[in-house]
């Protein structure tokens, strides 16, 4: 486990019962060849929510009869999530902030539906509305909570987060992570330099003009969750998707008045190909991080040894929820044990 921005002292409030939120959305954008890797592809990537939603919760997925994979079948970070949650007491809510196909278990909605294509400049359509029903969903679950760590899972995510950050002015071409082992920087700047051509975004806009445009609906939800359980200490959990969420804060409402933290992965936090750290700070958002070291080196499966070779890195809150639940007692090498055994259970269904 590691600790930046003061992240020590924000670890000492990770005590009681905390509660699991994963925000589930869709995007069109993630229809572009090759802009993603969260899905066996751009078709089956619509389930990739739901699917996750399903896994992290029972343990099994239910809309589909079975994972659609590529080998050597990667599995989801949600693998990293269902062996926090289950070594751990955290209680875990699910809201849909614009999913194509809703999972099939309990959970809240706050869209209206997927995010549009950011080519065509036009994104998110009621940011606003999300973030209100957000509000009312994070104070609810706040209510029962000593802390929450909310998690993420929307294919294309780190190519909208891009768009985002690009919309507010701020440079940060080639910062964003990727599911894929290859970081596709170059058709991910294109794509958002056509959508901001087509948005007429040539100056810097406003967080939620930004969202509206080059956004994803995920965001809209994840400031609402957090605006409504500000009482209580917040762990965004993921990597630069979750970091531009964080900037996006820091200039809705400010970072003082919140009590946030960013937790992901070793994979994120040390990948050569973004720059989780350099968003922060030259966004001047400087919130502590929590990094969960994480490491699949001694695994048998050549599908976890793949996130060692640079392949998915974080999602579905799994830095974040694995930092929580280290932070509670569970030792790292049991988590790393628990995604053993959750990968070889799914092997031989």
């Amino acid at each position: 486990m590691s600790f930046y921005n003061g992240a020590e002292k924000f670890a000492e409030k990770i005590r009681g019962r905390g509660s699991f939120v994963l925000l589930m959305a869709n995007t069109d954008t993630a229809a572009i060849p090759g802009i993603t890797a969260a899905g066996a592809s751009p078709e089956l990537n619509v389930y990739t929510p739901p699917l996750d939603a399903e896994f992290v919760h029972t343990g099994r997925i239910m809309t589909l009869d079975e994972i659609p994979v590529i080998p050597p079948f990667i599995p989801t970070p949600g693998i990293i999530t269902r062996a926090a949650m289950t070594l751990s007491d955290f209680r875990d809510y699910y809201v849909d902030a614009g999913i194509r196909v809703p999972p099939l278990i309990p959970h809240f909605r706050v869209g209206s539906g997927p995010g549009g294509d950011i080519r065509a400049g036009q994104a998110v359509p009621d940011v606003k509305g999300i973030i209100e029903t957000g509000k009312k969903v994070g104070e609810a679950i706040a209510a029962e909570a000593e802390f929450l760590v909310i998690g993420e899972t929307i294919p294309a995510g780190t190519t909208t987060a891009l768009g985002v950050l690009l919309a507010m002015g701020l440079q940060m071409d080639g910062f964003t992570s990727s599911s894929m082992q290859k970081n596709p920087h170059p058709l991910k700047s294109s794509v958002v330099a056509e959508g901001l051509k087509k948005a007429g975004i040539a100056t810097p806009v406003d967080p939620i003009t930004a969202i509206e445009r080059m956004g994803d609906p995920m965001m809209a939800g994840a400031i609402g969750l957090v605006l409504g359980a500000r009482k209580v200490p917040i762990v965004l959990a993921g990597g630069t998707q979750m970091a531009v969420v964080a900037v996006l804060l820091s200039k809705i409402v400010g970072l003082e008045s919140l009590d946030i933290a960013l937790g992901t992965t070793g994979w994120v936090a040390k990948d050569q190909s973004a720059n989780l750290f350099g968003i922060l700070e030259q966004a001047g958002a400087k919130v502590p991080v929590l990094v969960s070291e994480l490491s699949f080196a001694r695994s048998k499966f050549d599908g976890l040894l793949a996130y060692e070779q640079g392949y998915v890195k974080e999602g579905v809150g799994a830095g974040g929820i694995a930092a929580a639940a280290m932070l509670k007692g569970v030792p790292k090498a049991a988590i790393e044990d628990r995604v053993e055994l959750l990968y070889k259970q799914l092997l031989e269904h």
